[in-house]
């Protein structure tokens, strides 16, 4: 009987487990046969559970007790979103001055933080030329170019936290080319956090690469 086992194993060349075998049970992978005693009158009956019982298993299930390695175990890995700072105020607003949109792009001084793990949290405010404005608190990480919201501002002067607040790469497109711009030219030298007070001054000057002149309001 054992030998047949291992005989079918080596044929099908494909993974399965064999957790307990007793003479009367075989119990495979979470699922158990009874009554498997290969009794030379009960031999056809037999042959055929086994041979239902050896069928290859999935991958997934075949190896369900190995780790598996997942991309994501090299990303960053965030803290538990940090705790709504004050909503911003127009005093503490600083303007970073752009050529490439007519909105406004404005960081929130007050709430600029950097922190040993190479992050930089913030509150951004855009105005838009029409008069829409959106305000987001905010992370961006240098050592991978990455972005993460962790809440939006409302009307009201409160925040609703972004239901999927996880983090993001940045790209080089659309209105939100600002991140890309804080990533390359204003938060981090490579890899690295800018200080804070070169930050600021980054800030004012619409990026460290691409100096542009300060407006005055």
């Amino acid at each position: 009987m054992l030998y047949s086992m291992i005989s079918m194993k080596a044929a099908l060349g494909a993974p399965f487990r064999v957790i307990r075998w007793d003479g009367k049970q075989l119990t495979l992978a979470g699922f158990s046969l009874r009554g498997v005693a290969c009794a030379a009158k009960q031999a056809v009956r037999c042959a055929a559970l086994l041979l239902l019982a050896l069928v290859p298993l999935p991958p997934a299930m075949a190896q369900s007790n190995l780790p598996v390695p997942r991309s994501e175990e090299n990303e960053f890995k965030d803290v538990d979103a940090p705790p709504l700072p004050a909503y911003p105020k127009a005093a503490s607003l600083l303007r970073f001055p752009t050529t490439w949109s007519t909105s406004q792009v404005l960081v929130d001084t007050d709430t600029l933080t950097v922190h040993d793990d190479a992050v930089i949290r913030y509150t951004l405010v855009v105005k838009a030329a029409g008069g829409a404005e959106n305000v987001t608190y905010e992370a961006l990480r240098c050592g991978t170019g990455q972005l993460r919201v962790y809440a939006y501002g409302r009307r009201d002067g409160t925040w609703s936290p972004a239901r999927n607040s996880r983090w993001r790469e940045i790209s080089d497109s659309g209105i939100n080319r600002h991140h890309f711009e804080f990533w390359r030219d204003v938060f981090c030298d490579g890899k690295a956090l800018e200080r804070r007070s070169d930050i600021l001054l980054n800030i004012k000057r619409g990026g460290r690469e691409r100096p542009q002149s300060i407006p005055s309001d």
